[in-house]
């Protein structure tokens, strides 16, 4: 039986309060005893006097061995004491216990709940009764049935750890736990939270609802139930997978196009990039396989230093030499984008922990100088004789979006409608390798003759 931690406080003090006493009683009395006592000339005094003596030396044996039980039961409930704090503190470091306690009815109580993550738990501190803020009613839910979810962790952000929630009688759940945010208010979090969920496209993945306390922060969205572009570009390379068509990956370039457009020219956030995080991981398939754009608005929330270390705008080129990032650093994660969907290999901004990425930006140039023609292309693609001509329209509009300087790289508005010009043929999967005999040069690639400049319009 484990006692209530502050219930053995109590005992323990008690206890000891009472050995405490009964030492000063012990002391007083044996004061008493070895008190001198008057010399009494006959017999029957001396008598009385020793009779006294015994009946007070009898009480001094009965009151100290009271004191040894009274010792005894002050060591034991210590070691007690002693290990509950320390089984408690262990717990605590674990991340096992909340430490978030309130006072109610002057009985502490935990307001912590847990999600059961695959085999372990997690912790979160969240208040049953307090609700989350949804912003439709569509898909509206309390906050008790998010916690008896059953879940599972999906993975690791910039913002922290993202987890799979499987509502009873309703739908699948994405819960973001937010970590490293700039200090912000709740109002100010509301607010921007509002404006994320204001922004609404059928390319972006829409925010459902949001949790805030001062212990814990929760963005939930829902569940993407075809994965994300990362995974249907790289897994299962060398065994048995369904390629990628080419068909399918222009739809996901025209996808991700429209929706980092609508987000340029709708973006309420001044001074932040409007995407800032665009990689494969973040482009999402719904169950019609429909392409869905995520964790865009993020950088609204997320502290600089934070931001600066893992967001993909950060690794463009011009806030390298001049620490600075635009929208027109979305546009150059747009490029590299389409550099891994045309390769299909794994991006060094886009590989997760414990996967080696390449510099594509650098190895593509370096493929197009050196004429490198047939190892630029995805092998999944590269026999589709008839959409060669779309493929090289893709890879000269890549090479524009991720030029060095970037004065020099096209609007999204531009960019999208050259994409939508690129026809889809009608191809049979299984046509022969395409031969290298048509060779990708600087002059093939040039941006002068490539991609016509279009006057903006809306």
């Amino acid at each position: 039986m484990v006692f209530p931690y502050f219930v053995l406080q109590h005992i323990t003090f008690s206890v000891l309060a009472v050995f405490v006493t009964l030492v000063i009683a012990q002391k007083d009395h044996v004061s008493n005893i070895n008190s001198p006592t008057p010399s009494l000339s006959n017999d029957t005094d001396s008598t009385g006097a020793q009779d006294k003596s015994s009946d007070k030396n009898k009480s001094l044996n009965d009151i100290s061995i009271i004191l040894n039980v009274v010792l005894l039961i002050a060591i034991v409930l210590l070691l007690l004491l002693y290990y509950n704090t320390s089984r408690r503190l262990n717990q605590i470091v674990k991340g096992q216990i909340p430490t978030v306690i309130q006072k109610e009815n002057d009985v502490e109580i935990s307001v912590d709940k847990k999600i059961e993550i695959g085999e372990g738990t997690m912790m979160m501190a969240v208040e049953e009764r307090k609700e989350l803020i949804f912003f439709n009613d569509k898909h509206k839910f309390q906050m008790g049935e998010l916690l008896r979810a059953s879940a599972e962790a999906l993975g690791h952000g910039i913002l922290g750890n993202s987890y799979k929630a499987m509502l009873n009688d309703g739908p699948t759940i994405v819960v973001k736990r937010l970590r490293d945010l700039k200090p912000l208010s709740k109002e100010e979090f509301a607010k921007i939270l509002n404006m994320i969920a204001d922004t609404k496209h059928p390319n972006l993945l829409p925010l459902l609802a949001y949790y805030h306390s001062r212990e814990e922060k929760l963005m939930l969205y829902r569940y993407a139930e075809n994965g994300n572009l990362f995974s249907r570009l790289h897994d299962g390379r060398g065994g048995n997978r369904v390629p990628f068509s080419w068909n399918s990956r222009l739809s996901v370039a025209r996808g991700v196009a429209r929706a980092l457009l609508y987000l340029h020219l709708n973006s309420k956030f001044n001074n932040i990039v409007p995407h800032g995080n665009l990689r494969s991981s973040n482009v999402l398939f719904d169950e019609n396989d429909a392409v869905l754009v995520s964790d865009f608005g993020l950088a609204s929330l997320i502290a600089q230093p934070i931001a600066a270390q893992h967001m993909v705008v950060y690794k463009s080129p011009e806030y390298g030499y001049a620490r600075k990032v635009t929208m027109q650093s979305d546009v150059w994660s747009y490029g590299s984008l389409l550099i891994e969907l045309l390769t299909g290999k794994v991006s060094v901004h886009s590989a997760p922990p414990g996967i080696n990425g390449v510099d594509l930006c650098s190895w593509v140039h370096r493929a197009v100088r050196e004429e490198w023609t047939a190892e630029i292309f995805d092998k999944e693609i590269s026999g589709q004789k008839r959409a060669l001509p779309g493929m090289l329209r893709l890879l000269q509009i890549a090479m524009r979006c991720i030029e060095r300087f970037p004065e020099k790289r096209p609007e999204m508005r531009e960019v999208v409608r050259e994409v939508e010009k690129i026809q889809a043929p009608l191809i049979s999967e299984d046509e022969d390798d395409v031969s290298g005999d048509r060779s990708l040069t600087d002059d093939s690639l040039s941006t002068s003759t490539s991609i016509s400049i279009i006057g903006d319009e809306r």
